[in-house]
């Protein structure tokens, strides 16, 4: 299953296996990885040399490492970039608001390139999202609901480098405020502000207008670093 690698690149080179295997389906998300001996036999490295390389994998979150020494291949690559972005966040002692300025950034390109490829089978789905939005008071619920609609437009947008990003940025805000996302869709004076958007968002990228649909996240994303702000000061 691999082959054995050049010893003076042993990380990049394992990784670049890896990776070469997910893309052509023969390791999928969920996968376990071939025992540790085996591993390093095929690879035809040291079993202490094998183990650094996957503490690597596992901290870029590309493996998960479980009890009795198993590797597999994590289920949800889309969160891989989670934790080095956080460390990032630490090295330059950032504050929240800037990881809500870079999902911002991003939220509002994915709004742009979702209103260029909405198709009929998305807009429906979008729609329905919305309708149980404005069918609910439950916080929970809604909470969830308004994380399916974000990455959603962002599944629509079709570009996994955004995608990835996003999703590790607005991780990395709710890890940092727990229930931050709960809080902001509680039924409330800010509450008509938010549904209001998001309904008028999904309107223009159904639409598929593309630079209403950025201007109406970019208005949403900046309700929402408001309202941090207001929380957090």
């Amino acid at each position: 299953m691999f082959r054995k690698i050049d010893r003076t690149n042993t990380f990049n080179d394992v990784l670049k296996q890896i990776i070469a295997q997910i893309q052509t389906g023969e390791l999928k998300p969920g996968d376990a990885l071939p025992a540790e001996r085996i591993l390093a036999e095929e690879l035809g490295i040291s079993r202490p040399a094998l183990r650094e390389v996957l503490k690597a994998l596992s901290l870029l979150g590309i493996t998960v490492s479980v009890h009795g020494g198993a590797n597999y291949i994590a289920t949800d690559l889309s969160s891989c970039l989670t934790g080095p972005l956080s460390i990032i966040f630490q090295m330059y002692n950032s504050k929240i608001q800037d990881a809500v300025s870079l999902r911002g950034a991003l939220e509002t390109k994915a709004a742009y390139l979702a209103a260029q490829n909405c198709s009929q089978l998305d807009a429906a789905e979008l729609q329905l999202i919305i309708a149980k939005l404005d069918s609910t008071d439950d916080e929970t619920l809604r909470s969830d609901l308004d994380r399916d609609l974000h990455f959603k437009i962002a599944q629509i947008a079709d570009n996994p480098l955004i995608f990835s990003v996003m999703n590790a940025s607005s991780q990395l805000t709710e890890n940092m405020i727990v229930g931050i996302r709960s809080h902001f869709m509680q039924k409330d004076e800010d509450s008509p502000e938010i549904d209001s958007q998001h309904t008028r968002l999904v309107a223009a990228i159904t639409a598929n207008n593309p630079s209403l649909a950025e201007q109406i996240m970019s208005e949403h994303m900046q309700t929402i670093e408001r309202l941090l702000k207001e929380i957090t000061e």
